[in-house]
């Protein structure tokens, strides 16, 4: 027979909680997951309640998981920008010691650019709606 609770104030979970190092295996999981299956919010809810979690338990491991992924990529996307300055870098030197002027002022072009120096492309909005980009002479 279930015992009664007496009313007032619910006590919460019965559950045991999971310990430091389970939620971080939970929250690496839950990345593989997330990025493997491309889960929505909705979805990563209702695969942690078939694990046992609660709507709040899933909302922060969302959270968290979401967290991690953005500072991997951010990581990622420094990485891969040192390695496009290192390699511009190499052709500008290339190009002086060629003498090749033009290149050596592209290189240092996309240089600024990736560094954030330069401005962005312009853009021409016209009256009828559409956006031309403009890449370059025309």
């Amino acid at each position: 027979m279930e015992k009664k609770r007496k009313p007032g104030r619910p006590k919460g979970s019965l559950n045991k909680k999971m310990s430091a190092s389970e939620v971080e295996n939970f929250i690496k999981l839950s990345i593989k997951k997330i990025m493997g299956d491309h889960l929505s919010w909705k979805e990563y809810v209702a695969w942690c309640y078939k694990n046992d979690l609660s709507t709040a338990r899933a909302n922060e491991y969302w959270k968290r998981s979401w967290e991690t992924i953005r500072e991997k990529y951010d990581l990622d996307k420094e990485k891969q920008i040192s390695k496009h300055l290192l390699k511009y870098w190499q052709v500008y030197d290339d190009a002086i010691f060629k003498g090749d002027l033009t290149n050596a002022r592209q290189s240092l072009d996309a240089i600024a650019k990736l560094m954030g120096l330069n401005e962005p492309e312009k853009m021409d909005l016209n009256t009828s709606g559409e956006i031309n980009f403009k890449f370059g002479d025309e």
